[in-house]
């Protein structure tokens, strides 16, 4: 039963490993399985906003609604799973300038990049006013072009689907109060196999609400055909854009030639130049400065937009501002790229109002006015501060750690609105996308550190106490195999010696008297016969020491003296107390053999009267020692003895100390002590007799 102790908790081990890998491999399969997942409903919300990876574009969660502010080529937003196989994705949307937005499905292999991915596109098309159906492989191939019952306008509410099954892909599209319009169905004999779903405009912005994914299998997908998205209407306040063919009578000047307008009144100023923010706040820059606009609308611009601006210039601390703008969008454009700057160059004050990029480490991130985000960061002996929109940046920043080294792009303010009396500047970021983190935080930071030292100490505890396990399980099985040896010498040896005293007794029973050479050489058989047989039970007795967990120790050893004794004139004296069980088995199994062979070779060698055995304990050594008053001998002379060198192994075994300490006449004393471990560290942390050479 004792031997079966190591086998059960490796079974229970290796049923736990199994059952693990079982789980986790169904797990996975699970996870790899087509329809996970599905149906999948589009939540437009702050905190769902990390579920979706932004690829190009300023995209942000506004009113329920997924947000592109940005006239991006190409600019994606992916969800959902790349094994998704067969389903439909469908969707409101509404373009916001000239170009073409939709959904993508069965999306792999994404990059930034107008093309740079593989995957189905169905959307509408300003340009020719129709619904299209395209494949994307790192270039675009136009499957399908279907022309829509009505122009296609900006600022229009549409709903498109698209469906995959199998290699036969379908799209459809409408919008408020027109027909639906259906392409055939595309069989791609090489077709895209499982993929992502996603959000995609090309050349303008969009907003995107009620997506959704549906397995082809299911009921919805049955009803999706008969159902139409009803959304109002939104135009763009009139009185906020001029009309394209309207012209200003004020001549276009640069940005910077602000800076140099009369300080007194407000003088009316044109500029042209590209929208790089809208939100808090409208900058325009053009090759020579930035410039904030304000007017009294809303204007529904994009990042990009080449604009051109009338109204009054105002001369703040470092830049102009215009008010009271009328803004006229000239044309749809790609967003300029930004100047890359250092901390202390924007600090000056020389690119204000303008699109930077600064690198610096993270130091907070606290939560500021209407939902937004305040990332205080440091470069080199400058700070500033950056300010990141409501929406997505809250769930989509949450993973930032201090100490990281982030690279952000965003428009460099000074301004009181934004501005606190510490800050140089204050970077208005525009997304959470304008955001990368370019090193994490250094691992030696001294909360790491501390970590790592607890991680460190419960590894060594926990590696220890399996290496006490691991030794406590060795001396088991020695011990078991001891008390196999015992139980074979009991039924061969032992036996055989009974026997064959039973019969030479038998023997000199019958031999005839007179015959005294043969009567003593039958005599001296049954000594040695007895002699071998109390030898085996010696044997037997050292083999198999149960009284240590019976009795105890110390009348252990004196119940084996005394048997070796028996008959004889000599005393065994003990004295102390017993250890108790918080002494471990290896030690005093090696205190006791120890303890035997320096009472047999007493026995054998000193002819003593008397043989003392103390036992004492303190709270950090055990000590044993066996003393007699016998012959004694020379202890200064090397006595290379089997037993005195077996006594010493077994010392050493358990890095205990052994002294042997005798004169000639003076009696003998033989000193066995072991260092002992506090009860609160036993088996975390072994006392120094536990690192055990083998035995």
């Amino acid at each position: 039963m004792k031997r079966s102790v190591p086998r059960k908790l490796a079974q229970t081990v290796t049923g736990l490993l199994i059952l693990a890998v079982s789980l986790a491999g169904a797990r996975h399969w699970y996870v790899k399985h087509p329809g996970y997942g599905l149906p999948f409903y589009a939540e437009f919300t702050p905190e769902a906003g990390d579920r979706w990876t932004a690829l190009g574009g300023i995209w942000e969660v506004a009113s329920g609604s997924m947000r592109n502010d940005s006239n991006d080529r190409g600019a994606k937003l992916l969800a959902g799973s790349p094994n998704w196989k067969d389903y439909i994705v469908e969707g409101d949307f509404q373009m916001l300038g000239a170009g073409s937005v939709g959904v993508l499905s069965r999306v792999s292999e994404a990059e930034v990049g107008e093309n740079a991915f593989k995957g189905y596109f169905a959307g509408v098309r300003t340009v020719d006013n129709s619904l299209v159906l395209g494949a994307y492989e790192f270039a675009y191939h136009e499957a399908a072009k279907v022309p829509m019952p009505d122009p296609v306008r900006p600022f229009r509410w549409y709903h498109v689907k698209l469906r995959v099954e199998g290699c036969r892909i379908t799209a459809s599209a409408w919008a408020l109060d027109s027909p639906e319009v259906k392409t055939a169905s595309l069989n791609d004999p090489y077709c895209f196999q499982a993929g992502n779903i996603g959000l995609r405009s090309n050349g303008t912005g969009g907003v995107w609400r009620n997506v959704r994914v549906l397995p082809l299998n299911s009921q919805e997908a049955a009803e999706a055909g008969d159902r139409r998205s009803v959304a109002k209407i939104q135009m763009p306040p009139a009185a906020a854009i001029q009309a394209p063919g309207r012209t200003t009578p004020l001549p276009v000047q640069p940005v910077r030639a602000l800076q140099y307008l009369p300080t007194v009144g407000a003088p009316m100023a044109t500029v042209r130049g590209s929208v790089i923010l809208t939100r808090p706040a409208v900058f325009v820059e053009d090759s020579t400065w930035g410039v904030e606009i304000q007017t009294d609308g809303t204007v529904p611009l994009k990042i990009g937009d080449e604009v051109e601006v009338t109204g009054e210039a105002h001369l703040e601390q470092f830049s102009p501002v215009l008010r009271k703008a009328q803004v006229r969008r000239l044309r749809e454009a790609m967003p300029i790229s930004p100047t890359v700057m250092s901390a202390n160059q924007v600090a000056e004050g020389f690119y204000d109002s303008r699109f930077v990029q600064v690198e610096g480490y993270l130091r907070t991130i606290a939560e500021g006015e209407a939902g937004t985000l305040n990332l205080e960061l440091d470069a080199g002996p400058q700070s500033f501060r950056a300010v990141l929109p409501a929406g997505r940046s809250r769930s989509h920043l949450q993973s930032l750690t201090p100490e990281s080294r982030l690279r952000l792009k965003g428009v460099s303010v000074v301004d009181s609105r934004f501005n606190v009396t510490s800050d140089p500047f204050v970077l208005l970021v525009r997304s959470a996308e304008d955001v990368e983190v370019v090193a994490g935080p250094p691992w030696w930071t001294p909360s790491t550190l501390i970590l790592a030292s607890l991680a460190g100490l419960a590894l060594v505890f926990v590696f220890n106490h399996l290496y006490l396990l691991a030794k406590h399980w060795r001396f088991r099985a020695v011990a078991d195999e001891r008390e196999r040896l015992a139980h074979e010498i009991h039924d061969t040896l032992a036996q055989s010696f009974a026997g064959i005293g039973f019969q030479l007794q038998a023997i000199r029973n019958s031999v005839p008297s007179g015959a005294g050479p043969l009567e003593s050489q039958v005599d001296l058989a049954i000594e040695m016969a007895r002699a071998s047989h109390g030898e085996a039970r010696r044997n037997i007795a050292s083999l198999r020491p149960q009284t240590l967990e019976q009795i105890g120790l110390i009348p252990a050893l004196r119940e084996c003296a005394e048997r070796m004794v028996r008959n004889g004139n000599l005393t065994v004296e003990t004295y102390g107390e017993e250890i108790g069980r918080s002494v471990p088995p290896l030690i005093k199994d090696t205190f006791y053999r120890i303890g035997l062979e320096a009472i047999a070779n007493s026995i054998r060698h000193a002819d003593p009267g008397t043989i003392r055995i103390r036992l004492h304990r303190t709270r950090t050594t055990i000590c044993l020692s066996v003393e007699d008053n016998g012959k004694g001998f020379n202890a200064s002379e090397d006595h290379g003895g089997f037993g005195l060198r077996g006594m010493r192994n077994r010392a050493d075994s358990i890095s205990a100390t052994l002294s042997i300490r005798s004169t000639p006449g003076g009696g003998t004393q033989v000193q066995v002590k072991a260092a002992m471990g506090s009860r609160f560290l036993l088996g975390l942390w072994p006392p120094p007799g536990l690192f055990v050479k083998d035995v």
